[in-house]
């Protein structure tokens, strides 16, 4: 009887000793914030994020009695859950949310035969023309809106309506049959580069009638948003030289750009008593992209078409036959080089209101909201209907801290997005 109690006694204390330990367990793995997480204790000398692998100055640390124990409460332990108490990951309803696809360029040379210059990995290129008329579009086949162009001149534009009357009228009473190329001709009025760019499809249908056959870029729904002095070599000579940057569409894709051009008064013309003579446009450069890929796109493509240079052979055969044509096509493949510091220039000195302007356009066209988490910074698009929802049952979802951008929320817009968010 007297084995039997000391035998039970001793149970019990071993029972209350075994509670005891696992009560005490239990506590560090709720209580406890893997390394690197967002709630660690002010003046917690314990490694961030970025420390997943040891450093040198830590490898005696993490060999020590106390760094075995902090491990060891890290991991999840049989039979006890782990509650992360990280912001926006608390236990609530999963965000359908896909991580949206990164876009890079690599750049290899390319060599055109008498041109070579650097093109992405993987794009096409389609030249016209030679000397003063040489031009290119170069363009990625899986996504055409990423591109780059750039067209030595075009040409004819005349000055105003008058001007096109008077060529139909010289024909009509029996002018001579070449003039019908200018009686053709769109008119360029203002003559300015942005107006120039509002015509250019236009132009397109205009050269293809007389001979030019090209896959030149499409910009529908054009809409330039700003319009900035170029300054190239040229300009002294042109009514109009600048750099714009427009919105667009290609293939319903909304796009974003950076176009430039140089208008010049070519000739001067009297006919019935208005002036019937053209404007033509120099030095046409281009580059574009999705407008979500713009941000991160625009200095490489800049890049590439600024790689442009033409052959020695080539400058010497022209040099050899040379004309006033054929020295300014000469010049303007010198002009490229320029290409990167200008469009970088335009770049760096934009409106930043209009980048709001550019996404809003691009998220309506698409069907989305442009959502941002207040405590990562990371941008998200939301399809419409999404964020109605959720915002009336935030608290239900693991991450309640998704928020509209704001109107002037500048620097989000210039984020690439890291996800797409569907109801």
């Amino acid at each position: 009887m007297k084995r039997t109690t000391v035998k039970r006694a001793f149970i019990i204390i071993l029972i209350s000793v075994l509670m005891l330990c696992f009560t005490g367990c239990k506590g560090k793995v709720i209580n406890q914030v893997a390394s690197g997480g967002a709630d660690k204790e002010p003046g917690s000398d314990e490694h961030s994020g970025e420390g997943n692998l040891p450093s040198a100055n830590n490898q005696q640390e993490e060999n020590s009695p106390q760094s075995a124990t902090t491990e060891a409460a890290d991991q999840p332990q049989m039979g006890f859950p782990v509650v992360e108490d990280k912001p926006g990951t608390s236990a609530g309803l999963a965000i359908n949310m896909q991580p949206a696809p990164q876009v890079q360029l690599n750049l290899q040379p390319y060599d055109g035969g008498f041109f070579s210059m650097d093109l992405p990995v993987g794009w096409e290129i389609e030249p016209v023309g030679q000397y003063e008329n040489f031009g290119f579009r170069a363009y990625d086949p899986n996504s055409t809106a990423r591109q780059i162009f750039f067209y030595g001149n075009m040409k004819y534009f005349l000055k105003s309506d008058a001007g096109k009357e008077a060529w139909e009228t010289y024909l009509a009473f029996g002018g001579y049959g070449d003039a019908q190329v200018y009686a053709d001709a769109l008119v360029l009025s203002p003559a300015t580069t942005e107006q120039f760019f509002y015509t250019f499809n236009d132009y397109t249908s205009y050269a293809k009638k007389y001979g030019v056959v090209h896959n030149f870029a499409a910009l529908n729904d054009l809409e330039i948003v700003e319009s900035t002095p170029r300054n190239s070599p040229i300009a002294s000579n042109c009514v109009d030289d600048s750099i714009v940057r427009a919105l667009f569409t290609q293939n319903d894709t909304p796009c974003e750009g950076l176009f430039a051009a140089g208008v010049a008064n070519a000739m001067t013309s009297y006919m019935y008593n208005v002036d019937a003579g053209y404007y033509v446009v120099y030095y046409i450069t281009g580059i574009s992209a999705p407008a979500d890929e713009f941000y991160a796109l625009q200095e490489t493509l800049s890049q590439s078409l600024s790689s442009f240079h033409y052959s020695q052979s080539y400058i010497d055969k022209g040099v050899q036959q040379i004309d006033e044509g054929t020295k300014l096509a000469l010049e303007i493949g010198k002009m490229l080089s320029q290409t990167a510091d200008s469009n970088n220039q335009a770049w760096h000195d934009r409106q930043r209101p209009i980048d709001a302007l550019s996404q809003k356009r691009s998220d309506a066209k698409l069907g989305y909201d442009r959502l941002y988490d207040t405590e990562t910074g990371e941008t998200y698009r939301a399809e419409l209907g999404f964020y109605d929802e959720y915002d009336i049952n935030r608290n239900e979802y693991g991450n309640p801290n998704l928020q509209l951008v704001p109107d002037d929320g500048y620097s989000l817009y210039e984020k690439g997005v890291s996800g797409y968010i569907y109801k």
